[in-house]
């Protein structure tokens, strides 16, 4: 516990950035901003891993992980914002993600999973927010191909977390309504991406790749089992299907950087 809490300390230390950390084009911004959404989801679903002892050791190593990134993108984020807007966005995100930070730290419990529930949310709806704004900042198509990409990201792990709270006893009915809405808002998405005429042949085959692991997770949410195997077969199958909707968004960003 000492080193996750030295890792999630350095938010308050003012720590300049390596130059090669800065961000420089309003893509990578995009890219980065919309990864938060995703990492605020990612973050919880690990958390809730670690109730399943089988996959406790993976879940704690992609919490840690999400947690380093979060707060140093969240630095770079910071350091970019280009209007007062945004900064002010991002200074609440910040505040809001120390209450989280606290639940994050703490040794995972099911009578905790309705206020993480809530905590990931919120800080999700802060980043979504800043994504936006990032996004609004450029009149290029492809800066919203950037931001819906980089959104399945955060579906893919949404859909995750909410699986494992529902193995810990959060109400059906809610997980059942957030698994609807998110599928539904994920295949649409992966339409519009596949259908954009900015979308390359080489993002393409991504989407094609990123479909056939849709396939493996939708299936592997069918489940009722509350065991592990279960848990950890939508774990893996969330993990696979982000590395790849990481690889697409890149794709468009750095579309975005060239046009």
């Amino acid at each position: 516990m000492q080193r996750r809490t030295l890792l999630l300390a350095g938010l308050s230390t003012g720590l300049a950035l390596p130059a090669h950390a800065r961000i420089a084009q309003l893509g990578d911004a995009i890219d980065k901003a919309g990864a938060q959404r995703m990492l605020s989801q990612r973050m919880g679903k690990a958390w809730l891993g670690q109730l399943q002892p089988e996959l406790a050791p993976r879940a704690r190593q992609v919490l840690d992980d999400s947690a380093a990134r979060f707060e140093q993108q969240l630095r770079e984020l910071l350091a970019f914002a280009p209007t007062p807007e945004i900064a002010g966005s991002y200074k609440a995100l910040l505040s809001r993600f120390g209450d989280y930070r606290t639940l994050l730290l703490s040794r995972p419990d099911r009578e905790q999973v309705n206020e993480l529930l809530k905590r990931s949310g919120e800080v999700l709806n802060l980043a979504h927010v800043a994504t936006t704004q990032l996004q609004e900042r450029s009149s290029a198509a492809t800066a919203r191909l950037v931001n819906l990409s980089g959104r399945q990201r955060m579906l893919s792990q949404r859909l995750a977390l909410y699986f494992l709270a529902r193995q810990q006893g959060a109400r059906v009915d809610l997980v059942q309504r957030e698994t609807l809405k998110s599928s539904n808002e994920f295949e649409q998405a992966m339409r519009t991406l596949a259908s954009a005429p900015e979308a390359t042949p080489a993002i393409r085959d991504n989407l094609a790749l990123a479909q056939g692991q849709w396939v493996f997770l939708k299936s592997a949410l069918g489940s009722q089992s509350p065991t592990a195997q279960a848990a950890g077969d939508v774990f893996s199958a969330s993990e696979n299907l982000l590395a790849v909707m990481e690889t697409v968004t890149g794709q468009f960003a750095r579309e975005l950087g060239q046009g």
